[in-house]
């Protein structure tokens, strides 16, 4: 029941109508497995992939130049908005939940790896908020930030240290070990073609959201639950996904949200972002940082070279 509930996103009603059992049963059944589900395998699906150690950063960083060809990074970060039903708590709630897109929503706020994989996840923040707030209102920011996450060792790259890099859209804050596009309103060739290829390697981001949400459909409509058990449903969909993808369940160009079934190719960003619901925030404009626009400058000379190289 949990299963067809997460996957078709069935009302309780139907659900009921079809197994026998009252809608309360039902409800009271789905909570209970995707709960579950997050405290029992989270850690083996999910946790597991988040690199621990030096050897496990390096494997994740070959696999997205491999995939993706963007150098030093091993991962993308970004966050989808979540349908929720109007939450109780008066305007004032009304009003943190209520997106820029006119519904009412949660974030979920994800990093994915280069085999479209979530290697970690927070859910449950209100859609109104902006995602650089949520992503530096996590456990995860905090451990970064501290030095206690990411490893020690770095890449050398014309005299700059590159230490292993987060992709994000321009809505994140330019640091050493997170890039962003260049946000300039009159941008250079070579600045240009960064973002180009940023952006391009970000789409593993956008590819799992489509798989999650193309597969798992109950995150696609307004959920009858309440904020924390859209959360835990939420949350069981993305340890399931990679559940999928290690025991190499396909899933159809049919169902997955970012390819067009009528063409067989993949829809347009723009599409893309209204069929998923990925969250877009306003750019932040960083004040200028040495350290992170050094790192970034270094690796903009180095794509643009090695375009340049191709080109002769």
């Amino acid at each position: 029941m949990c299963l067809y509930r997460l996957g078709r996103g069935d009302y309780f009603y139907t659900i009921s109508e079809l197994s026998g059992l009252a809608p309360c049963t039902v409800s009271t059944i789905v909570n209970e497995v995707n709960e579950a589900i997050v405290s029992c395998l989270s850690k083996k699906c999910v946790a597991s992939h988040l690199p621990a150690t030096d050897d496990a950063f390096k494997k994740k960083m070959l696999d997205l130049e491999e995939h993706w060809q963007f150098p030093f990074s091993w991962c993308a970060v970004d966050g989808c908005h979540i349908p929720i039903k109007c939450p109780s708590g008066g305007q004032e709630a009304c009003r943190e939940y209520h997106n820029f897109k006119s519904f009412y929503s949660i974030v979920l706020m994800s990093m994915v790896d280069a085999k479209y994989r979530f290697v970690w996840g927070s859910c449950g923040y209100p859609g109104n908020s902006h995602d650089s707030i949520i992503f530096q209102s996590t456990a995860l920011w905090s451990s970064i930030k501290d030095g206690k996450f990411l490893p020690k060792f770095t890449q050398k790259e014309e005299g700059v240290n590159i230490p292993p890099l987060i992709l994000g859209d321009s809505a994140f804050p330019l640091e050493t070990y997170l890039m962003k596009p260049y946000t300039n309103t009159i941008l250079g060739k070579e600045q240009r073609y960064f973002n180009y290829r940023l952006s391009r390697a970000r789409m593993v981001v956008e590819g799992a959201y489509g798989q999650l949400k193309g597969r798992w459909r109950l995150l696609l409509r307004k959920s009858e639950g309440n904020l924390y058990q859209t959360k835990m449903a939420t949350l069981a969909c993305m340890v399931l996904h990679n559940l999928c993808l290690e025991n190499n369940d396909e899933l159809s160009e049919i169902f997955d949200l970012t390819m067009d079934p009528a063409t067989h190719q993949k829809r347009d960003r723009e599409t893309i972002h209204d069929l998923l619901l990925i969250k877009t925030s306003k750019k932040i404009i960083d004040p200028e940082k040495s350290e992170a626009d050094k790192v970034r400058q270094t690796i903009t000379k180095k794509l643009y070279k090695e375009y340049k190289n191709t080109c002769k």
